[in-house]
């Protein structure tokens, strides 16, 4: 009962919010300008991912109040409040950067120094590999994972759906092993936050999150996917993971062997494929949330039965959506041919 009384005010709060703040950035002129290589032809507002955080650190106070004095000693331990701040510090400097743009170098380097500040929030003594390169290890995961997921926030509500998914199962795992931890109660917060957010963000979009957003998406999904890794469960992330993963790695080889910049904005993705070659983000939106509920079936399974080896079948289903993508520029040849 307190689990759904949080929901329905969580959720409330957020949908609330995201329209207050649309109306103020339609007044301020603060929305995503369209240009000649833009998925978008719309003037559409950004950077309500800040709305995220704020709702994020609200709910921290509502959770104390709606659940038990143990709830309430375990959102003042250490590792939480560092938690907290490194979140704090990477939401409000990615709002930054959706208002005024910061070099991709300079955000770089941020992410670096606050991902190795917070590699104190694990217990290093599970990895048998020597500490140095453990952190280095961790580092390099936490901030490529960042990285993806702002890279696969280019059409409307796939993000979002993704996220969805990776936050309902880590909460649902946990919930299955009665283990109430960070993982649980931050899957727990973010779950509402996303679900409000979906109804502005699916085609047609009417609202961005901004780096603001995907930056807080990433660190987070970032933390759980170390957390879940050094539990031996690295299957649910390959599972949970394997469509971004596989994407941005692809792209970003590719990118750098023709001479351009990792983060260069070339809006080159295969999910993005469809939308160049004339489709809509509706195409885009339906295909991953089919992808999304294959995945989720795969994952239950792991969950349930503990068959870590079906994260292998998300690889594959996750190849084929590739294809699938990549042929609207197939046939586009074709035709031209």
């Amino acid at each position: 009962m307190a689990t759904f009384l949080f929901f329905i005010i969580s959720f409330s709060f957020t949908l609330s919010f995201l329209l207050i703040y649309k109306k103020i950035c339609i007044k301020y002129n603060f929305v995503d300008v369209p240009t000649i290589d833009n998925v978008h032809k719309k003037f559409i507002p950004t950077g309500s991912g800040i709305i995220f955080y704020i709702v994020f650190f609200l709910s921290i106070f509502l959770i104390s109040f709606i659940y038990d004095a143990k709830v309430n000693f375990f959102f003042l331990q250490k590792n939480f409040i560092i938690l907290i701040i490194a979140l704090t510090f990477l939401s409000f400097l990615s709002f930054y950067d959706d208002l005024r743009d910061i070099h991709p170098i300079i955000r770089l380097f941020f992410q670096f120094i606050t991902i190795f500040i917070c590699t104190s929030l694990f217990d290093l003594s599970k990895i048998n590999i020597p500490l140095k390169l453990s952190i280095f290890f961790i580092v390099y995961f936490w901030v490529y994972i960042i990285n993806i997921l702002n890279f696969t926030d280019g059409s409307d509500g796939f993000l979002t759906v993704n996220s969805l998914t990776f936050f309902f199962f880590i909460f649902f795992y946990f919930n299955q092993l009665n283990n109430y931890n960070i993982c649980y109660f931050v899957s727990l917060i973010v779950i509402p936050i996303l679900l409000a957010y979906l109804i502005l963000n699916k085609p047609p979009a009417q609202i961005f999150m901004g780096d603001s957003g995907s930056i807080f998406l990433g660190f987070l999904i970032g933390f759980i996917s170390i957390n879940m890794i050094l539990s031996n469960r690295f299957d649910l992330i390959i599972s949970l993971l394997a469509y971004p993963f596989l994407d941005c790695t692809i792209t970003i080889i590719k990118r750098v062997l023709k001479g351009n910049y990792p983060w260069a904005r070339l809006f080159d993705y295969y999910f993005l494929i469809p939308i160049k070659n004339k489709s809509n983000h509706k195409n885009v939106f339906y295909t991953n949330c089919i992808y999304n509920f294959f995945i989720s079936i795969i994952v239950f399974f792991q969950i349930i039965f503990e068959l870590k080896a079906l994260s292998i079948l998300s690889v594959i289903l996750a190849l084929i959506v590739l294809y699938y993508y990549k042929s609207f520029d197939i046939l586009r040849k074709i035709k031209k041919n």
